[in-house]
C-alpha cells in the first residue's frame, strides 16, 4: 500500500511540474506578446508624431507664398520643440536652394559649375579624388554607380541623382557635403538670400575675400534682395563691375520652392528621425512631399 501511495505521489508531482512548465511557457509567450504589442504601439505613435511635424512644416510653407524667400521668414525660424505625453517632437525647415545642386554637374560642358564644385568640396575637406568621381558620375562620363559604399537609395547607372545618398562616396565625406550640397532638378536655381557664405564664395564670387563676403551677407540680413538686379547692385558696390559681369549665366534666384524638414520624435526613450523633401507649389496644390526617409 505504501509503495502504491508513493507511486501516486510521484505521478502527481510529475503532473504538477509539467503543468507548471506549461504555465511558465504560456506566461512567457503572453509577456513576449505584450512587449511586441507595446513596441508596435510605440512605433505607430512615433510615426504619428513625425507626421504631425511634417504637416506643421507644410502648413508653414503654404502660408508663405511671397515672391522672395529669405532667412527672416517664419519657415526659417520654425523649429519648435513640442512636448507630448511620454515624449516630444522637434524639427527645422531648411531651404535646399541655399545649397549647391550636385545635379548641375550633369552638364559636362559647364566648366564654371564644375570648378565651383571642386572649390567648395575642397573647402569642406573632401578629397579631390572623391570630388572628381562625383563630377564624372553625375555628368555621365564615369563608371556606373555601385563601386563605392553601400547606400540605402536605389542607385542609377550614371547621371543626375535623386538624393545625395545615391552618391557612392565615403560616409565621412558625405556628411561633410550634406549641409552645403543637395540633389535637385537640374533647372533649379541658387537662392542668393539663403545661400551659405561657403556656397556663395565657390559659385557666385570665387574671387571675393571673406571680409567683402561678410558685408554682402550682412546686407541681405538687414534687407533681403527683392530681385537679382538688387543683388547685382550690391555686388557692384562691394566688389566691382567685373564681378557683376561674372554673374551672367549662373543659375541664381531670390525665391525657392525646394525645402527640407528634419524631424526628431522621442517616446519613452525611443527615437525616430525623418528627413522629408518638400516641393512648394502655388495654391491650391500647395506644398507636396517629394521624398521621405525615416530612421529608427
Amino acid at each position: 500500500m505504501t509503495s502504491s501511495r508513493g507511486f501516486v505521489l510521484v505521478n502527481a508531482l510529475i503532473i504538477v511540474a509539467a503543468l507548471s512548465a506549461v504555465a511558465v511557457w504560456l506566461l512567457t509567450r503572453a509577456e513576449t506578446g505584450r512587449v511586441q504589442v507595446a513596441a508596435a504601439q510605440e512605433a505607430v505613435q512615433l510615426e504619428l508624431n513625425l507626421d504631425s511635424y511634417e504637416h506643421l512644416a507644410i502648413t508653414v510653407l503654404d502660408r508663405d507664398m511671397q515672391a522672395v524667400d529669405h532667412l527672416n521668414e517664419d519657415w526659417s525660424h520654425s523649429d519648435p520643440v513640442l512636448d507630448l505625453e511620454r515624449g516630444r517632437v522637434s524639427g527645422r525647415i531648411e531651404d535646399l536652394q541655399g545649397r549647391f545642386n550636385v545635379n548641375w554637374l550633369a552638364n559636362s560642358d559647364d566648366e564654371r559649375i564644375r570648378d565651383a564644385f571642386l572649390v567648395l568640396a575642397t573647402r569642406l575637406g573632401v578629397r579631390q579624388q572623391t570630388s572628381r568621381t562625383i563630377i564624372a558620375m553625375v555628368s555621365g562620363q564615369g563608371e556606373p554607380f555601385g563601386q563605392g559604399r553601400p547606400v540605402r537609395a536605389e542607385i542609377p547607372p550614371r547621371g543626375p541623382v535623386f538624393v545625395l545618398d545615391q552618391l557612392p562616396v565615403p560616409l565621412t565625406e558625405l556628411l561633410l557635403l550634406r549641409p552645403y550640397v543637395t540633389a535637385l532638378p537640374t533647372d533649379s536655381r541658387l537662392n542668393v538670400n539663403t545661400a551659405s557664405e561657403a556656397v556663395l564664395a565657390s559659385l557666385v564670387l570665387p574671387e571675393a575675400n571673406s571680409g567683402a563676403l561678410n558685408v554682402l551677407v550682412s546686407t541681405r540680413v538687414r534687407e533681403p534682395f527683392e530681385t537679382l538686379d538688387a543683388f547685382a547692385e550690391v555686388v557692384r558696390a562691394t566688389f566691382g563691375e567685373d564681378d557683376v559681369e561674372a554673374l551672367g549665366g549662373l543659375p541664381l534666384d531670390v525665391s525657392s520652392v525646394w525645402f527640407e524638414a528634419q524631424i526628431t520624435a522621442e517616446l519613452d526613450g525611443r527615437r525616430a528621425l525623418r528627413r522629408v523633401i518638400l516641393w512648394r507649389n502655388a495654391l491650391p496644390a500647395g506644398t507636396q512631399v517629394a521624398y521621405r526617409a525615416d530612421e529608427w
